[in-house]
C-alpha cells in the first residue's frame, strides 16, 4: 500500500515536471520568417489612410508579434511615426522598406523591399513622398552617398531614427511651404 502511494506520488511529480518543462519550450520557439508583400491599388495606409501606390517615394512595411500580416504605410514617415509610438514599438518584430535604388521615385510599386535594420536612410533631401519630406532607404551605402550629392540631405541609420528625427521632418515640411508661398 505504502509501495503504491509513492508510486503515484512519483508519477504525479513527473506529471507536473513534464508540464513545467513543456511550458518552458513555449519561449525558445523560433520565429517565423517574415516578408513583404505586394501592395495591391487601392490599398490604405494603415497610418492615415491615403491609397499606397497613389503617391511617390518609398513606402514601408511593418509586422507586428502575432500578426501574419504587415501593416503598410504609404510612406516611410508613416512607418515610422507608427512604429515609434510607445504603445506600437514594444510589438514591433520585422520592418521593410523600399530599396529606392530599385525603382523610379515617382513609381515605388515594383521597388524592391529591404530590412529597414540593415538599410542607410537620406533625411533632408529635396524629393517630397506621400506626406512630404519622407526617408529615403537603400540597400547599399554608396548608393546613399549619390543620392546624397543628388538631391541633398544626410545619411542616417535604423537606429538612429527616432521622434526628434521625425519631429525635424515636420519642420523641413513647414520651410517647404513657407518658401513655396514666397
Amino acid at each position: 500500500m505504502i509501495k503504491s502511494k509513492i508510486y503515484a506520488c512519483m508519477i504525479l511529480l513527473l506529471s507536473v515536471l513534464g508540464l513545467v518543462a513543456c511550458g518552458g519550450q513555449e519561449d525558445t520557439v523560433e520565429p517565423v520568417a517574415q516578408h513583404p508583400v505586394h501592395v495591391h491599388d487601392g490599398q490604405e495606409c494603415d497610418l492615415c489612410g491615403m491609397i499606397i501606390n497613389q503617391f511617390p517615394g518609398p513606402k514601408g512595411q511593418l509586422f507586428t508579434r502575432g500578426n501574419n500580416q504587415p501593416l503598410a504605410f504609404c510612406s516611410t514617415r508613416d512607418m515610422f511615426a507608427y512604429a515609434l509610438q510607445p504603445e506600437h514599438k514594444h510589438r514591433v518584430q520585422s520592418v521593410f522598406v523600399h530599396d529606392v535604388s530599385t525603382a523610379e521615385w515617382g513609381d515605388m510599386s515594383q521597388a524592391k523591399y529591404i530590412d529597414a535594420k540593415q538599410a542607410y536612410f537620406v533625411i533632408g533631401h529635396n524629393q517630397l513622398g506621400a506626406m512630404g519630406p519622407t526617408l529615403a532607404a537603400f540597400a547599399d551605402l554608396g548608393a546613399a552617398e549619390q543620392f546624397v550629392k543628388d538631391h541633398g540631405g544626410e545619411i542616417k541609420r535604423f537606429e538612429d531614427i527616432d521622434q526628434s528625427v521625425l519631429n525635424g521632418m515636420n519642420h523641413m515640411a513647414m520651410d517647404h511651404a513657407h518658401a513655396a508661398h514666397h
